[in-house]
């Protein structure tokens, strides 16, 4: 049986953002902006709000705000999309279902900050993808200041900068960034307690729920700023309460540039996790800041253990593991990377180094009805599988064929037809390319939108024309042609110096092990 959720609808009291909050064009940050960056809502009250699954999804980017699109309420689709996006996001099963543990989970004590970009911001009005600051800008240098404009009275004001101190070490050891505090003047960072609405647009809800949120780096007097909900119990050094350290290391995360993550053991995960006397960054949380800042100066990279050089399979068309070209690689919903060639399908080891023992396999004994030959694969944002092949594209979920797939791609000179690699690139977007030419794809498209193909060059430099396999794998993008791989740089989205580089002892783990 379907299930149907009334929703009761709150008075919506509207307020004006401070004054302090400025558009700046030229850094391409607005007001909007910042509002996806601190999880704003315009509803500001000062009293705890009734919970909603309208306010929440509204709140944390999973739906646009009614307020915004001039309706009245939201669909019963929109409601179980989001619902599968956050579950998704949450690592709860994906079902579009709000039942009791994801109602919970909603209910946790989590940071304010949004997960997601509203959908009314992920559509194509732009010329081109998505701009990186929609993700999370960085510091324009390595030394960043910070001050304390306000304490809780919860701790001493001793334990208080102690824990900060801690918070920000835990983003330094990793990154070139040296953190300095300030006690006069102005600093970048501004660290504060408040409750409820307290002027800065994101108000706080009381004891429970949101913890505390930061503000992005950028031009805005407000940038940067990080504050804390004091209606919360503040603790350190033992399970009651809120760990301030900890809760503070996530906020400072936004604070350089940060956006949440779908990793749930991350620092940076939206939900708070309990108090845990050791805990360290997640690696997840190192690729994505040195994405941004790089390796600490003068720290060696890591040695890694020498591996035994793996002894190769045949697959068809001969030649050996080492010189396997593949037709497709992608991410699979079990967070394992495979790759296809001809009938073979290979799977490679958690690390995306070697293909696991036991395979190659026949690709359709593992997915269902799965081509020979693929020319692009790819995974969209909800875990789905989407393989297109001539004039088809296959969509799997998990690995069974969707109903109604394949489908057919109508006109005989659909720039979707007879595509040569697919990619969803960090703003969630996928990808078409075929020659030297690229397109967005959704789904729903039948044909390109307006403006579309543009030349590969123009917005991806330094990937080659007739790029046959693209993927997203660790925060990065990786092109692949014929035995050699580009990796991409998307904060330039040109190609890394020293690329394109040989695949076979990067990916597939033959010879001496080297970095990707």
């Amino acid at each position: 049986m379907e299930l149907r959720i009334f929703y009761l609808f709150l008075i919506v009291i509207s307020v004006t953002c401070i004054s302090c909050i400025e558009s700046h064009g030229d850094d391409g940050f607005n007001v909007e902006d910042e509002d996806f960056f601190a999880g704003r809502s315009k509803r500001q009250a000062n009293k705890k709000k009734k919970f909603t699954v309208d306010n929440f999804f509204e709140n944390f980017g999973y739906l646009d705000e009614k307020s915004t699109t001039n309706i009245t309420s939201h669909s019963d689709a929109d409601i179980q999309r989001a619902t599968r996006e956050f579950q998704k996001m949450v690592g709860l099963p994906v079902t579009g279902v709000l039942d009791k543990r994801t109602i919970r989970k909603m209910k946790s004590p989590r940071c304010g900050v949004k997960d997601v970009l509203p959908p009314s911001k992920r559509g194509v009005s732009r010329d081109q993808p998505q701009a990186f600051h929609t993700l999370g800008l960085k510091w324009p240098r390595n030394e960043v200041t910070w001050k304390i404009v306000g304490y809780t009275g919860q701790l001493a004001q001793s334990i208080q900068r102690r824990a900060y101190y801690d918070a920000f070490r835990k983003w330094s050891d990793v990154t070139p960034l040296v953190f300095r505090e300030v006690r006069g003047g102005n600093a970048d960072i501004l660290i504060s307690y408040a409750r409820y609405n307290h002027g800065d647009g994101s108000s706080f809800d009381g004891k429970g729920g949101t913890l505390a949120h930061a503000f992005f780096p950028g031009k805005q007097p407000i940038a940067g700023d990080t504050h804390f909900d004091d209606d919360e119990k503040w603790t350190m050094g033992t399970k009651e309460g809120t760990n301030l350290e900890i809760v503070a290391a996530h906020e400072f995360g936004h604070a350089i540039g940060m956006s949440h993550s779908n990793i749930q053991e991350a620092l940076m995960a939206p939900y708070y996790q309990g108090y845990d006397p050791n805990f360290q960054l997640h690696r997840d949380d190192i690729a994505g800041i040195q994405s941004l800042y790089g390796r600490p100066r003068n720290t060696p990279r890591p040695t890694a253990r020498p591996r035994p050089t793996p002894r190769p399979t045949a697959p068809s068309g001969g030649g050996s593991d080492c010189d396997l070209k593949f037709d497709v690689i992608f991410n699979g919903h079990d967070n394992r990377l495979y790759a296809v060639r001809g009938r073979n399908l290979y799977r490679f080891n958690r690390d995306g180094v070697g293909i696991e023992s036991g395979y190659p396999k026949n690709a359709r004994k593992v997915y269902q009805r799965f081509p020979k030959s693929p020319a692009a694969a790819v995974q969209d944002r909800y875990r789905r599988v989407y393989v297109f092949k001539d004039k088809r594209v296959f969509r799997y979920t998990g690995f069974r064929l969707d109903a109604g797939y394949p489908k057919r791609t109508i006109g005989k000179k659909n720039f979707f037809r007879y595509p040569q690699a697919a990619l969803m690139w960090y703003d969630g977007r996928i990808y078409l390319f075929k020659g030297d030419k690229y397109s967005i794809w959704r789904d729903d498209y039948k044909e390109p939108p307006p403006g579309y193909p543009k030349t590969i060059t123009s917005f991806w430099r330094g990937v080659p024309n007739n790029v046959e396999a693209a993927v997203r794998w660790n925060r990065y993008t990786y092109f692949f042609k014929g035995q050699n791989y580009v990796k991409l740089n998307d904060r330039s989205r040109s190609k890394y110096f020293g690329y394109p580089k040989k695949k076979a002892a990067p990916w597939l783990g033959c010879g001496q092990r080297t970095p990707k």
